[in-house]
């Protein structure tokens, strides 16, 4: 099974290299936007089947991206910023790529060569860090620019965990990061509350906390039961009537985290059915309508399908990063 699937998705691995440029940037799509997180997405899946060459140009691209902070502007369109701020959980997102190229290669002098960004970045993460240990979520000229988030929150506790591995790889013990970015404690606290407004309609703050080993199979239920639609995928949003695939792919390996094996690929298959004609997934499906939307289509969702067909289906033989 691990080989059909790894031959069937190698078109939409393909997709991914088509839109890299020659200086290694991984655009979204044609249109030229580009972000650090969905970059290191798109490095996880091109690892995942050892496309090193592209791998390295586009580890380059996005290293060369960050500032002597140790931060990442938010997004750029055809190379110019058009979010001017940085979001805590893009930079350290690189250790996830870098540590998933480790698993499968076990090049360790690769790993090695990168340990003064690998600090550079994390100590640029604690500029997020509030007196009370909670992680902002973006940070701008003026300072700390707005709430704590769920998914951003736990996205930095998967990149810590990552830090941390890698420390200890590159014999760094005396940097590990002994704090847990997030718990289900912390989890309780408004502070997740944007704006004072409730985020449970996003299904990312429902799964995300799972794939942090802070969920529990009831837990499991109630997202469900509120995002799950029959034969299609998980919902962006709880009163949308609009799937996402790299929400789905996403909330596959948090299924599957928990040992929800047999729903994950339930879930899976039914995605595989949205793969359009030229071989890869568009980014969602808006079922009322009965149309593929947005317009746009993404790299880093085909990337996520990638990451879950990993999870479930070992395609590589290795460790997996979403796991640890």
């Amino acid at each position: 099974m691990n080989k059909d699937i790894k031959q069937e998705l190698i078109s939409a691995k393909n997709w991914i290299l088509k839109n890299q440029t020659e200086d290694g940037e991984i655009l979204w799509d044609d249109q030229g936007k580009w972000d650090f997180w969905d970059h290191c997405e798109c490095l996880i899946a091109l690892s995942i089947y050892e496309e090193w060459d592209a791998f390295n140009k586009g580890l380059d691209f996005c290293l060369n991206k960050i500032n002597q902070e140790g931060l990442v502007k938010s997004q750029y369109k055809n190379g110019v910023i058009t979010q001017d701020y940085f979001e805590a959980h893009h930079a350290p997102y690189i250790y996830l790529p870098l540590l998933q190229k480790y698993y499968i290669d076990h090049d360790l002098n690769y790993l090695s060569s990168f340990k003064s960004e690998i600090h550079q970045i994390y100590k640029g993460t604690l500029k997020f860090k509030d007196a009370e240990g909670f992680y902002h979520w973006a940070l701008d000229e003026n300072g700390l620019a707005d709430d704590t988030l769920i998914t951003s929150s736990c996205s930095l506790e998967l990149s810590r965990r990552a830090y941390n591995t890698i420390c200890v790889l590159i014999n760094n013990e005396e940097f590990i990061d002994q704090e847990a970015i997030i718990s289900p404690t912390k989890l309780k606290s408004n502070k997740f509350d944007r704006g004072g407004i409730s985020r449970a309609r996003f299904s990312m703050d429902s799964y995300y906390p799972i794939l942090c080993n802070c969920g529990t199979e009831q837990d499991v239920d109630k997202l469900l039961n509120k995002f799950y639609v029959k034969g299609l995928g998980i919902k962006c949003v709880e009163e949308e009537p609009w799937v996402t695939f790299a929400e789905s792919s996403e909330c596959i390996m948090a299924l599957h985290k928990i040992g929800l094996s047999e729903q994950a690929k339930k879930i899976f298959n039914e995605v595989l059915k949205h793969k359009n004609s030229e071989g890869y997934f568009p980014t969602g499906y808006q079922y009322d309508l009965d149309v593929y939307w947005p317009e746009e289509d993404s790299t880093w969702t085909n990337a996520a399908i990638i990451m879950a067909a990993d999870c479930l289906y070992d395609i590589t033989g290795k460790e997996k990063v979403i796991l640890i």
